[in-house]
């Protein structure tokens, strides 16, 4: 006798079947953060797409004039030197953030956070991003309710 996914066509653990318990999990883990559960996830590396949408800036002799650092390896720059510059425009060596940013998706300075390829993650990333309207549309509701 079949049971009732079978008969269905279905796994009862998504697609990738057993497998996929990993995934649920990091979906359980992201969930308790969103509903206030303070735990640790595991950060993904940047996606390649966020990393090839940052823009190289050329350094020139006022970078140099005004001691120019990339703050990942503290060397100084030189003239005709390119460096990778983040969204929250922070300027880094190409090869110095490329390391960076295979193991996390963060900026080591303001930690300001790329994109990544986890679709899990990215639900969480994006839930963090908008907490300032989140606030803003509940103070608005009670400011309705109230007044």
């Amino acid at each position: 006798m079949s049971d009732y996914f079978t008969e269905l066509g279905h796994t009862p653990t998504g697609d990738n079947g057993p497998d996929d318990m990993d995934r649920n999990y990091r979906r359980l883990q992201v969930l308790a953060i969103m509903n206030g559960i303070d735990m640790d996830i595991e950060v993904p590396e940047a996606s390649k797409r966020a990393i090839a949408k940052m823009p190289l800036h050329d350094i020139t002799e006022d970078d140099v004039k005004n001691d120019v650092k990339c703050p990942v390896c503290l060397k100084p720059a030189e003239i005709a030197e390119q460096f990778k510059v983040l969204p929250c425009k922070h300027k880094y060596h190409e090869e110095c953030i490329l390391l960076w940013l295979k193991k996390t998706n963060s900026c080591p300075l303001c930690r300001y956070e790329l994109e990544t390829d986890d679709p899990v993650y990215e639900e969480l990333r994006l839930y963090r991003q908008d907490e300032p309207n989140r606030r803003q549309r509940q103070d608005n509701l009670m400011d309705s309710m109230y007044s």
